[in-house]
């Protein structure tokens, strides 16, 4: 095996039940695959779809920075862009509760299947937008860009012309349905939504939030809005501590830390 191969798989084998099916499957992809974690939960992975690359972001690149914090630290997580479920299944093991929305039929329906051994999961088949209504998202053009999609046509140039009309809600009308007080941290991974999300939620609503672990996206320009610096800024103004770590080869596309500095006892080194 490359010594890729072999560092996953010593990660595979702290975190799964079948290290080497795992990461034979992966590099092969050509069939579904279910993994059987250390916990006994199970991800199913489909085939020829974007699931097998997110498990490698989530599980073992760690993408979302989920191993600085120790089992049951977080109180509340909210996991907005929840796609199959395999962000809120990790974080389910770390957290007292995990709201997870996913607005896609197909991916909610995975992620129901992927969480389904976690009563600490709660599921919304919605989508979180600026403000409630109605959101057109579009389906990528190819089947392996299953984590794309998005509601900006231009999103990188990966959306086809099709797309589902979905119920959305804000992100204050998410907090108060669920009641929640505190947000231990809020994820998103929405394919530029992420932007109208935080600058649309009111000051009490971000208030409550108390970790951001998001990916950004270049989305087009048509919004001055949709650029990284101005969130950063909008954050920063709003007493955030900002990380970012921008994806080689793409402008305006990378990951997002933002904590605030009372949030530093919940992790770990």
């Amino acid at each position: 095996m490359r010594p890729r191969d072999v560092r996953d798989y010593l990660r595979l084998h702290r975190l799964t039940r079948n290290p080497f099916d795992t990461l034979r499957s992966r590099k092969r992809q050509d069939r579904d695959h279910l993994v059987v974690l250390q916990n006994g939960g199970t991800l199913e992975l489909r085939a020829e779809r974007a699931d097998f690359h997110m498990f490698h972001r989530i599980f073992l690149c760690d993408e979302y920075r989920l191993r600085r914090f120790s089992p049951g630290a977080l109180d509340v997580v909210i996991d907005l862009g929840g796609n199959v479920g395999l962000f809120a299944a990790r974080a389910a093991t770390l957290a007292k509760r995990v709201i997870s929305y996913e607005p896609i039929p197909q991916n909610f329906a995975q992620l129901t299947r992927n969480t389904a051994g976690y009563e600490n999961v709660e599921a919304v088949r919605r989508a979180v937008a600026g403000s409630a209504g109605t959101r057109r998202i579009y389906h990528p053009r190819e089947a392996a860009l299953s984590g794309v999609y998005s509601a900006f046509p231009e999103n990188g140039g990966h959306m086809s012309d099709a797309y589902d009309e979905v119920s959305a809600v804000s992100l204050a009308d998410l907090i108060e349905a669920h009641a929640v007080e505190r947000c231990d941290l809020l994820k998103l991974d929405v394919e530029g939504a992420e932007y109208e999300i935080l600058y649309d939620a009111p000051g009490e609503i971000l208030n409550k939030v108390r970790c951001i672990h998001a990916e950004y996206h270049d989305v087009g320009r048509s919004d001055p809005r949709t650029r990284i610096p101005e969130l950063v800024a909008y954050l920063a103004a709003r007493e955030f501590q900002v990380e970012l770590y921008p994806h080689r080869r793409k402008e305006n596309h990378g990951m997002l830390f933002a904590t605030r500095p009372d949030a530093a006892p919940l992790s770990r080194a």
